[in-house]
């Protein structure tokens, strides 16, 4: 195979990877929202056919993929994270669990006897901080590491003690 082709094929599985990443879960629908045909758009992520030039900047401006990484491999897929797609339900269900877990493990440090209520909207609290933080929360190693921020700081919260009461502050 020559070089010029195993650069369009790593390119090709790049611009696949990017399709997926940017919520296409098939070539179809990919094809049906660039208006191109489905067997193109098979035959670029194959590395039959070389990927345009418009098809590089739609990405960049609706997905916010760098088309550099497509053709070259080099840097990030995602430029523009704010461009990048949303999860695709209103709570990513790992994540919630996740602040659900830190909030139930702070309990437990601090002795705080609390309902599942309590727990519930916590975590709740503690998974907004973390949106706030974040731009993918699906990218779970990211997740983790915010967690373990935002969890020092909501058990420090939680250890206040309210000025002139002598009460801990909420949960």
């Amino acid at each position: 195979m020559s070089k010029g082709k195993e650069l369009w094929k790593a390119a090709g599985a790049r611009l696949a990877a990017a399709r997926l990443h940017a919520g296409f879960s098939s070539q179809r629908v990919f094809a049906e929202a660039v208006e191109a045909a489905e067997p193109t758009i098979a035959k670029y992520e194959q590395g039959a056919r070389e990927i345009p030039m418009w098809l590089l900047v739609w990405l960049g401006e609706h997905h916010g993929i760098n088309s550099g990484w497509i053709v070259s491999g080099r840097g990030d897929m995602i430029d523009d994270p704010s461009k990048a797609p949303a999860p695709s339900t209103a709570v990513d269900p790992w994540a919630m669990a996740r602040a659900w877990a830190v909030i139930e493990r702070i309990c437990k440090e601090t002795g705080r006897t609390v309902t599942g209520t309590q727990i519930a909207e916590e975590a709740a609290i503690l998974y907004s901080a973390l949106l706030s933080r974040i731009v993918d929360v699906r990218d779970r190693p990211m997740v983790e590491a915010a967690l373990a921020v935002l969890g020092e700081e909501a058990k420090e919260r939680m250890l206040k003690v309210e000025p002139g009461t002598g009460k801990r502050s909420a949960l």
